[in-house]
């Protein structure tokens, strides 16, 4: 049978979510507590890798083999991976199912701090440490993302076969915590290799007077590359969730 699983994990101790050899990954811990359970070595396929210290609370993955009882499989599997690690769920699915390019869009969240260092929960949102941070302009540089853009400034991947071009939306953007907490939510059609980190980098020094909305609006749809230098913390980001037809 053909399953697909959401689970929720913190990524702080972890090298991302896809399988590093020599190095400790959520698909690693993962595979080897399902080989255990199923009696036989287990490959799953990830909705799509999170970086090393990126968190989840709805990745996704796919996987094959023959569970009697669902509820009973879930709850032992749970007992044996590691505490930042949670499987939420396991259903049945197609055959053909595949939790990779079954996905029509994933949904992520990025927060960071500004000005309020706190060691509690640093390695759960980013802290930004500027006095000259505005919340509006902030807002202005990150809207320019809003629509269907060529992308291929805000990501290092090398190639793509729908030329960098990507439809995202901003969900939300908000702050808490009287100003001192800033959350924003996107959606897209798929998200690239660094590119929620390398917008929110971009609207962050919009925010901070380092760039103009101009000159991040002009590296959307260049013909040449020029890619932005400055990434937002691994640790703000945050995989809500991953979208499949209904």
């Amino acid at each position: 049978m053909k399953y697909l699983a959401i689970v929720a994990y913190s990524g702080e101790d972890y090298y991302g979510f896809q399988r590093q050899n020599g190095k400790r990954s959520v698909q690693g811990e993962l595979e080897k507590q399902l080989s255990f359970l199923l009696g036989s070595p287990t490959i799953i396929k990830g909705a799509g890798r999170t970086d090393a210290g990126v968190h989840a609370k709805g990745q996704t993955f796919s996987f094959s083999g023959t569970i009697e009882n669902i509820d009973s499989f879930l709850h032992a599997l749970n007992r044996l991976l590691p505490e930042d690690i949670f499987v939420r769920s396991i259903q049945v699915v197609d055959e053909g199912f595949d939790a990779r390019h079954s996905c029509i869009g994933k949904i992520y969240q990025y927060q960071f701090t500004v000005n309020d260092r706190d060691p509690l929960r640093s390695k759960k949102i980013a802290q930004i440490r500027r006095d000259d941070f505005q919340f509006e302009a902030f807002l202005r540089g990150l809207s320019v993302f809003s629509g269907t853009h060529n992308f291929q400034n805000f990501t290092t991947k090398p190639e793509d076969k729908d030329g960098f071009i990507r439809h995202v939306e901003i969900l939300d953007a908000h702050t808490e915590e009287e100003g001192n907490l800033v959350s924003v939510t996107l959606k897209a059609d798929g998200f690239m290799r660094y590119q929620i980190r390398l917008m929110i980098g971009a609207a962050i020094r919009v925010g901070t007077s380092r760039l103009s909305v101009e000159e991040v609006a002009a590296r959307l749809n260049q013909s040449e590359r020029n890619i932005m230098s400055y990434k937002a913390p691994a640790e703000g980001l945050c995989l809500l969730e991953v979208l499949y037809p209904r």
